[in-house]
Formats: structure tokens, sequence, C-alpha cells
């Protein structure tokens, strides 16, 4: 997400604490079963949720911004999975949507099509 004051910078981790913070006072107040959480627990709760649903873990991998450094995979593989992350990403919220309104969903694992880049001889 987007700082609050600069587009072309993150939002600060203190922002997100503050919200997770919040977030479990709220339960506290309203007397609802919410253990304490940090955005890490987030991050991990969705990383073990997709690949149990069977999503890539390439493209969840890269969607938490873990490299493979200097791996040879790492070294070869420079696919950013962009149409494909953004495909999960989606069908991770429409998961949590029907999870809240305690509905099922089937997932779909794969976007409809995934343009290849053509090469340009003029380039």
């Amino acid at each position: 997400l987007p700082s609050r004051y600069d587009a072309d910078e993150p939002m600060c981790r203190v922002v997100f604490n503050r919200v997770t913070a919040a977030i479990g006072k709220i339960a506290k107040t309203d007397e609802l079963p919410l253990a304490p959480f940090t955005v890490h627990d987030l991050r991990r709760t969705a990383s073990t949720l997709l690949n149990e649903v069977g999503f890539n873990s390439d493209w969840i991998e890269k969607c938490l911004a873990h490299e493979h450094g200097r791996t040879v995979r790492g070294v070869y593989n420079k696919a950013e999975y962009e149409p494909q992350r953004r495909h999960m990403l989606q069908e991770w919220a429409n998961m949590v949507d029907a999870w809240v309104k305690g509905e099922k969903y089937t997932a779909v694992f794969m976007p409809p099509a995934v343009e290849l880049i053509a090469h340009d001889p003029q380039a």
C-alpha cells in the first residue's frame, strides 16, 4: 500500500502495527475471542492457506517479496508473475469474503489468460 504522504513510498510498518493493535482493542471491548496478532501473522496465515488451497508457491513467495537471492534459481528465474499474482490475490479476497459470510468458495487457480510479451524486432 502506498504511503499517506508519498504514493511512491510504501506505508510504514508502524501504521500496520497500529491498525492490528486497534483491531485487538475493539475485539476486546466487544468481548470477541481474538488473540493478539501481528502483520507477520497475517502474512504467514495467507501464505499457509494459499499453499494449502493449491496456488503456485512461486506466486505466493513473490507476493511476500521472498527472493531466491543468489541461488541458481534466483539467478535464472526473473519472472514477476504479475497477472498470476493479481489473479491469486483476487481469489484470496473472494475466499475471505465468502468465509466472512459463512459461505464456501472454490478458487480458480489459473487466470483466464496470460498474455506473453511479443518480441518487437524494431526495438
